[in-house]
């Protein structure tokens, strides 16, 4: 028989259930609790506290996120934008100028230091670390796109960091992606559904899908009703998804399966985004322009 606890075990085991409890969107909360007095200090430091902390609240926060432009020499350069009042996350502590975020999955970010996918860097934004990849030995193009995943069989992608990563880039070369005359868009990031990513061509006449397990490459066509700039995402069920806008009305699109063994495009939500914009705002100038992979947030 296990011998009874000690009052500061039992109370340190009360404040510990407590602090598991403070929500994870605003991190200056968990920076506040940890100057109370060094017993709160040392329980949020505690790698075990920080296990039980993502798993108990399982769904990431959005702490911001990575924003491509062109500078005023007309370079492409990418910056950190956070959307707390107390960012995790510094801003990189390297020239950036010329750099492309391409896609961000399981605490990596990928990105391109010049033109077309010619030299990619793999950067972890907690750790600093920066990983050059060798040069791609397919022909690139302007017309091409990426995505970096975690390697690693048994993570659960709630804290992978400085584990082994898998990059996968596609390039349309001549305008033509397996074989199809469209090209690949670059402006959309790939969506990672299972041991399957896929990617959107250009005004999303085809999907590109890329399955990991065999090495393989099939098309697939949207919706009979879509419309430009539609956007590939993973689903609250974990399927393959799709998000575009129409009118005022923000479409949901699931990829599902029938009785029969067939799959096919099924309508899933039409949300109203008519009153998030000003009034004199263009309805050609809404679209979807982005998805928070593992969080379920969708940029408009």
């Amino acid at each position: 028989m296990a011998p009874p606890r000690s009052v500061p075990e039992l109370i340190e085991d009360t404040i510990a259930e407590v602090l598991l409890r403070i929500p994870p969107d605003e991190p200056a909360h968990l920076v506040r609790a940890s100057l109370v007095c060094k017993l709160w200090r040392r329980i949020l430091l505690d790698p075990a506290f920080l296990r039980r902390y993502r798993e108990f609240h399982r769904i990431p926060p959005l702490l911001g996120f990575l924003r491509n432009s062109i500078t005023a020499s007309l370079f492409q350069s990418f910056r950190y934008v956070p959307t707390t009042s107390a960012s995790t996350i510094p801003q990189p502590a390297f020239d950036c100028v010329r750099w492309r975020a391409l896609s961000c999955r399981h605490g990596r970010v990928l990105h391109d230091m010049g033109f077309y996918g010619v030299d990619l860097v793999v950067w972890d934004p907690i750790t600093g670390d920066l990983q050059r990849l060798p040069k791609s030995s397919i022909t690139i193009s302007f017309y091409s796109s990426a995505a970096v995943l975690c390697a690693a069989g048994s993570c659960n992608h709630l804290g992978c960091h400085g584990g082994p990563f898998l990059v996968v880039f596609v390039s349309s070369h001549d305008g033509r992606p397996a074989g199809v005359r469209c090209e690949v868009d670059r402006n959309r990031n790939g969506a990672l559904i299972g041991d399957n990513i896929y990617f959107s061509l250009e005004l999303g006449e085809k999907f590109l899908k890329f399955d990991l397990g065999n090495n393989s490459l099939s098309m697939m066509d949207p919706p009979d009703l879509y419309n430009c700039g539609v956007l590939l995402m993973q689903t609250e069920e974990g399927s393959l998804g799709l998000a575009g806008i129409r009118g005022s009305r923000l479409c949901l699109w699931s990829r599902e399966v029938d009785p029969k063994g067939d799959a096919g495009w099924v309508p899933r939500r039409f949300i109203k985004i008519q009153k998030l914009f000003p009034n004199n705002t263009p309805r050609y100038r809404r679209s979807v322009i982005g998805f928070a992979d593992g969080v379920g947030v969708i940029f408009v």
